[in-house]
């Protein structure tokens, strides 16, 4: 899963701040090594943690969110079985073929491992009793392509012993970006390149930090959903959603308390009534995408969930929205992101 930034807050302001990214990293063992240490931790399996019964709200609010409350159910059952399978290889194969037909993929650790620990270029597993089912140290040989659509790094140990754990190869999410990892492992690289032919054909590893928070939990769980959303056209009760919670309009962001260097800017958003939104600072677009909200709460306590759709980005991300009324009888947007918080204030049309 990747996570890219589509809040409308994210998309207009670093657009300000676009020239001071950083620069790609030359040289590719460094990057690598750099990324073993971003992901320093131990890992169990994702999917058993996050689709137990006492989260079954958080997918329900992501599905809710884009294709309303009467259709979120049968999509958050869907979801989870999807990456729930228990069969790879050919026994995967022998299932669903070439996958045309639908597929269910196999996310757990195989051969014996419940947990994975990332500690630099040495990585361990462990059963379920805590023993020790491989340890190695490893070193990056290169990328790798996952049915040339998945770029991952490679690794590989120069141990003899090392029989299904000789590579790993391993997808760049990390859990400061995407909340979890994505990887897999094996004895034959070539096989590891395979989509749904070979020893590996359907799985996937999914690992998630072991001892993570509920926030972490909730994160990743609606970044699955979202990701995995239709956004081709909104459906007729996620249009009314948005409108009855006031989403449709105008709206102007109160830059003040963004300091003086942004007190000649104007920010202004619109989303009509097929959900379709622009930003405009000064004058100029900066953001296009798809809007959708749910009030998750308390019905009518103007608190819920907001997604945005970048149609540049085919990217969707959430934030929790608050709707109040200021002082001056404004209606008030506030949209919480990772990187901050955003008002818009409602324009009102004569």
């Amino acid at each position: 899963m990747k996570k890219t930034i589509a809040l409308v807050l994210t998309l207009c302001l670093l657009m300000m701040t676009a020239a001071l990214g950083m620069a790609e990293t030359a040289d590719d063992a460094a990057e690598a090594a750099a990324f073993m240490d971003d992901i320093k931790g131990t890992y169990e399996a994702l999917f058993p943690v996050i689709t137990v019964p006492e989260y079954d709200q958080i997918w329900l609010d992501a599905c809710a969110a884009v294709l309303g409350e009467e259709a979120a159910p049968a999509t958050a059952e869907m979801l989870k079985a999807a990456c729930n399978g228990t069969v790879y290889g050919q026994e995967a194969i022998d299932a669903f073929g070439d996958g045309s037909n639908g597929a269910q993929f196999d996310c757990l650790f195989i051969n014996g491992v419940s947990r994975i620990t990332f500690d630099g270029m040495v990585i361990s597993g462990a059963d379920d009793k805590g023993e020790t089912v491989f340890s190695h140290e490893y070193t990056y040989t290169g990328h790798l392509l996952l049915a040339g659509m998945m770029d991952g790094y490679l690794f590989e140990t120069a141990d003899e012993d090392a029989g299904e754990f000789k590579y790993f190869y391993i997808m760049p999410d990390t859990p400061a970006t995407t909340y979890h990892l994505e990887f897999r492992y094996g004895s034959n690289m070539e096989d590891l390149a395979k989509y749904n032919e070979g020893p590996y054909a359907y799985w996937l590893a999914a690992g998630f930090p072991v001892g993570a928070g509920e926030q972490m939990v909730k994160d990743v769980i609606t970044l699955f959903c979202l990701e995995n959303m239709d956004y081709s056209a909104h459906t007729e009760e996620a249009l009314a959603q948005l409108a009855e919670l006031g989403f449709i309009g105008t709206w102007q962001a109160d830059m003040a308390p963004f300091g003086e260097a942004y007190a000649d800017v104007e920010l202004i958003m619109t989303i009509d009534e097929k959900g379709h939104g622009i930003t405009l600072m000064n004058g100029e677009q900066t953001a296009d995408f798809e809007a959708y909200a749910l009030d998750n709460g308390e019905k009518g306590d103007g608190i819920g969930i907001y997604v945005a759709f970048s149609n540049p980005e085919q990217e969707a991300e959430d934030a929790p929205y608050a709707i109040t009324v200021n002082e001056n009888g404004q209606t008030v947007l506030t949209l919480t992101a990772d990187d901050g918080t955003i008002s818009w204030v409602k324009q009102v049309t004569e």
